[in-house]
């Protein structure tokens, strides 16, 4: 989300790159902006998909009402289907705003209705004495198209022992003079209805220790991530059963050549300080950890992963915030499980990503991948600033929930420690549709994935589940390393089994120091590529 009252000093204009709700009302101390404009930030929002038997709830946000009061008078919610009316409702308000934050989630019956949908959110208010109406929000410069989603018939694809969460994600506990995220209750309330089992608040640790309200102070108390976790305890024990959050950060730090990367902290009990990109204080890269010393800080308990360890780094946040990207040397430290390998898009840093990890694996590594999306709010549609004080712009990319790490759990066991546990020990996969798992058996003996297995013999069974609104099983193919090799071979494929779900053993027999992975995709109903990729298991006949 944006803001555009807030004037700064010329140091600002180096802040990193936002990936969150666009924050209107901050301009330079001598420049206007093409955004700016006399109003709090009004926005509507909402998920991407819905669950079969599920609300779909719809976030109203009015942000900054204190520098310009406002009167809400009422909302309009219109759905269309096939650009038919087909539901209408009006909630009256009829408040007066004179706040930072208001927020309120409504709730929309879809019985009846499935498939693509759209809805309008009309917002009725008075600002300085005028009567005003926007539509989906008042952001400058950005369309105004109707919000889509997807009502399912079928609940996302699991078997029933897999939790599915987003391992990267910003709450409005990141706020800044440029961007903001949405609360944590509201965005439980999406998770429950995308299907998402899990979402852990990695919000930037520069920001998780400022003073409440200010972008630039440290508070030595830490009031603002004390109350966090209270909050976070407080709507994971009311929603016993549901889906829950895991209390994380995503931590400054420094790589091997003393620049600043970003490390997703998960699950850990104490605040780990990292400002050397906030640009709080103009060229003060330092940072209080590096890719080796956060291991003696970090909990049995937690899980260190790399986040987008291989996006592009702009050159104005090379420069000048002195951002870097992850080397070899910092991924293979023993305290990093993994990478994260999605970040919200199939992009360039997706395949440089999987090809060094493809490396990791061949030189022996045994480096885990997971999924998370860096969505700062972002629901329904990535709306950001794109040149401060210039332009914004839009797309279809880095939305909550949309790539997900799946976590087989055994039971379903719903609890902080069993995601962790699972996710530190390789037993998960990244996807944006299809299940996928694999297991090697030997002698009655189950072997799941992230395991060493000290035999060259067994059986690796593959299981894959989909549903019609994701498509039909297109291709499936068994990987191998050979541990020192420089390339992985496909040792099977199978192409169009035509099916939704398939549960295949093949027969494995090797006698060097190896791995097996699978991935699947899926005949996607539109042009997105809809897969999912599973963690290895290694082989490993010549230990002794």
């Amino acid at each position: 989300m944006i803001n555009s009252e807030f004037l700064a000093e010329p140091f600002a204009q180096f802040l990193p790159t936002v990936f969150l709700y666009a924050e209107l009302h901050f301009r330079f101390k001598w420049s206007g902006s093409r955004y700016f404009q006399k109003e709090p930030e009004i926005l509507a929002d909402l998920p991407i998909r819905i669950e079969p038997n599920r609300d779909i709830p719809i976030l109203l946000i009015i942000k900054d009402s204190h520098l310009f009061p406002i009167t809400l008078k009422y909302v309009e919610i219109v759905i269309y289907k096939s650009n038919k009316i087909i539901q209408s409702q009006t909630f009256q308000y009829n408040t007066q705003l004179n706040i930072n934050w208001w927020d309120d989630t409504v709730m929309i019956d879809p019985e009846g209705i499935s498939g693509d949908i759209e809805i309008n959110v009309e917002f009725m208010y008075n600002v300085g004495g005028q009567d005003k109406k926007c539509t989906i929000h008042n952001y400058p410069l950005c369309s105004h198209d109707k919000l889509k989603t997807y009502i399912s018939k079928y609940p996302y694809p699991n078997d029933g022992n897999v939790l599915y969460g987003d391992i990267h994600y910003h709450s409005n506990l990141t706020e800044d003079m440029v961007e903001f995220g949405a609360p944590l209750k509201a965005t439980l309330a999406m998770a429950e209805s995308l299907g998402l089992d899990f979402f852990c608040n990695t919000d930037h640790s520069y920001d998780l220790d400022d003073v409440p309200g200010s972008w630039t102070e440290t508070d030595p108390t830490l009031e603002k991530w004390n109350k966090s976790r209270i909050e976070i305890n407080t709507l994971n024990n009311g929603n016993p059963g549901k889906s829950f959050i895991i209390p994380s950060e995503e931590l400054s730090l420094h790589n091997k050549d003393g620049r600043n990367i970003h490390a997703l902290i998960l699950n850990h009990s104490t605040f780990l300080p990292g400002s050397g990109d906030s640009a709080e204080e103009p060229f003060n890269f330092h940072a209080d950890y590096n890719t080796k010393t956060v291991h003696d800080s970090l909990d049995n308990e937690s899980l260190c992963i790399a986040a987008h360890p291989f996006n592009p780094v702009p050159l104005v946040q090379w420069f000048f915030v002195k951002r870097g990207k992850w080397q070899l040397e910092d991924i293979v430290e023993e305290n990093v499980a993994g990478i994260q390998i999605v970040n919200g898009a199939l992009d360039e840093g997706f395949y440089e990503g999987l090809k060094i990890w493809k490396e990791l694996l061949l030189d022996g590594y045994h480096k885990f991948i997971y999924a998370g999306n860096d969505a700062h709010g972002n629901f329904n549609i990535y709306r950001q600033i794109k040149i401060p004080m210039l332009s914004l712009y839009e797309k279809n990319e880095q939305l909550f929930g949309e790539f997900r790490t799946g976590v087989h759990t055994n039971g379903n066991n719903r609890t902080i420690n069993s995601a962790i546990t699972s996710m530190k020990n390789g037993n998960c996969f990244v996807t944006n549709g299809p299940f996928i798992n694999i297991t090697f058996q030997n002698n009655g003996s189950i072997y799941e994935m992230g395991s060493t297995v000290r035999l060259n013999y067994g059986i690796i069974t593959v299981s894959i589940i989909s549903t019609p609104e994701f498509g039909m099983i297109k291709k499936i193919t068994i990987i191998k390393g050979v541990i020192g090799e420089n390339k992985e071979v496909d040792y099977f494929t199978i192409m169009n089994p035509q099916e939704y779900k398939l549960i295949k053993d093949f027969e494995i027999n090797s006698d060097s120091n190896c791995y097996f992975r699978c991935e699947v995709e899926l005949d996607s109903i539109n042009e997105k590529r809809i897969f999912a990729m599973s963690n290895p298991i290694w082989l490993s006949p010549n230990i002794n």
